[in-house]
This record gives C-alpha cells, structure tokens and sequence, in this order.
C-alpha cells in the first residue's frame, strides 16, 4: 500500500508450546465450514473484543458486523500506537488511516484471507496441507466451537488452527505454528455480543470521510518484472497497480492455496525498512530492498529467510 501504517494489521500471541490434538475429527466437511464463515445461513450483527500478541508486541481490535441496505458490512478499528481503521464490504476492503490522511480501498478478490484461498483451492492446498476439522473443541469467549487445522506438509509454511462459533460460524481464535510446530502467534476473542448494530459503527467517522483516496487498478503483472525465485508450489494469484499522484506502485499476491505473500514494487522508499524488536520471530515477516529510484517490499505469513529470498531474486 501506499504507507506503510496500512500494513500494521497482522497480529497474533505469541507462546513456545506445541500444539495437541485433543478431539475427535467431526463430519464436518472443511469445505462445508469454510464456506458457512464467509456465507452463514442466519447471519447475526455482533461487536467482539480481540487481543493480539506476538513477539514484537501487543494489539487489541474492536470489530463490528452487521448489515447495511441487506450487504453485510465488517469495522475493525486497532488500539494501540495504530489508528487506522479497516472497513469490509461486499466488494472491497477499504484502509483510512488517520496519521497520513489516506484511504485506499482494494477489490475484494485481491485481498482474499487464507480461508477464502483455501475454499477455492482446496484441492491444491490438501497436496501441502493436511485439512481437519474438529468437533466439541475448546471453549472460546465461552461459546462452543469447531476447530479447523491447516498443518503444512512441506518446509517453510506455517500451519494454522481455527476455532469458530459453531451456532454463527465467526472466527474466535487463530494460532500460527512455525515450521518445527511451536506455536508462535495467536488472535483471541474475548468479548462477543450480539445485537443489531448502529450504522454509524459501520462506517468510518464524518472526520475521514475527506482523506485522499489513493486510486487501485486490477492489472496484468507487468512482463518487466522478472521473478527470479518463488517457493514450491506458488504461483501470482493477482496484481494490482496503486497510483499516488505521478508514482504507481506494483502490488502482486503470490499463493499456495492457502498462504500468501504479498510484493510491493515503489518508484519510491514509502515503506520504513526499520525491523522491529523481536520481528524476526513473528508469524507476519516484512523484508526491504532500497536502490535507486525502487523500493521491493515483500511480507506475508512465512519464515523470514522465504520473504528475502523472493525481495533477492526480484528484477525490473
């Protein structure tokens, strides 16, 4: 993205234990689950509580989910030394960030999480993942849940567990698994209400509705970009062009069915290149190439030696 606050939003605990399985498997599909967290049958509007921690730090988030003019509408807004706020909408996730005054607002299909890459690919993502979905799991903000492991059969991906709401289907908890299976990084509910929003929750406040909105194309990668390097198994899922004024930045995801990296290519250095204390050991890795008249940025949820491999081995 255009400044770098707008990619302060990966955030997990952080605990040195493995992870047990301690459940039997359900006869819940993983497709079935899946696809009744991005489309429930009784869809309910809630306002939960989540905390975040992970080595380089502590987060806390507010999210609000309701319905605005029959389309389901997603706040989350974080605490902390970040003030951006993230709105979901049936066709875009748009990022107000009130430091810099932008917004800027991407197409649905480029900013897919990691579930709705697997439910279209979960046939490719079962070649490197192993897919289970447990019943009657833990407890979490004291609702009942599923529980959804994706364990990565091949180097240099994480795995990740799920817990979701088994009567609305929301996610209540996600911990991130290195590649020797401790458990680096964890999101956490800890308040979940339900109760019919008020539509001022779910847009942004009247003092952003003003910020410069930076413009985003759905694009082909440019043939002058060459990648030199890539992991096993993962191809561009999509490319974006964002422009800022004269400058336009390169935007690419890159997935397995199920992780994803995203590059940023800059005509300038808008993104700090300072690595935080303890970022080495986050699930969310950043990595920054600096020369003249570019900027290579690559970050995505996989080991830090994988990120700088790709930012090496990337030519224009």
């Amino acid at each position: 993205m255009g400044n770098s606050r707008f990619r302060n939003a990966p955030f997990f605990l952080f605990f040195l234990v493995m992870f047990v399985s301690s459940a039997a498997p359900a006869e819940t599909s993983p497709k079935k689950l899946i696809n009744n967290i991005f489309q429930p049958s009784t869809p309910n509007d809630y306002y939960a509580s989540y905390v975040n921690i992970r080595p380089s730090g502590m987060q806390f988030s507010d999210v609000y989910s309701g319905v605005v003019n029959k389309r389901r509408y997603k706040r989350t807004v974080l605490s902390g030394d970040v003030d951006v706020e993230v709105v979901n909408s049936p066709m875009a996730v748009s990022y107000y960030d009130a430091k810099t005054e932008q917004k800027i607002s991407y197409p649905k299909e480029f900013l897919n999480s990691q579930l709705e890459l697997l439910s279209s690919s979960l046939e490719k993502a079962r070649n490197y993942y192993s897919i289970q979905v447990v019943e009657n799991a833990e407890r979490v903000a004291e609702r009942e849940t599923y529980r959804l492991s994706v364990m990565a059969k091949l180097p240099g991906r994480y795995s990740r567990v799920y817990w979701i709401d088994k009567s609305n289907f929301i996610i209540l908890r996600v911990d991130v698994l290195d590649t020797d299976g401790q458990l680096i990084e964890r999101i956490k509910c800890t308040s979940l209400v339900f109760k019919e929003q008020e539509k001022h929750k779910l847009i942004v406040s009247k003092d952003k509705e003003q910020f410069y909105e930076l413009d985003v194309q759905l694009k082909p990668l440019s043939e002058r970009i060459k990648l030199g390097w890539l992991p096993d198994e993962y191809e561009i899922v999509n490319s974006i062009d964002v422009l800022n004024g004269d400058a336009i930045e390169t935007q690419f995801m890159l997935s397995d069915g199920f992780s994803k990296i995203t590059v940023m290519i800059n005509p300038h250095h808008a993104v700090s290149s300072t690595i935080e204390a303890n970022h080495e050991r986050d699930a969310w890795q950043k990595y920054v190439i600096n020369s003249d008249g570019q900027q290579v940025v690559v970050s995505g949820d996989v080991p830090l030696a994988i990120v700088k491999k790709i930012a090496t081995n990337i030519s224009r």
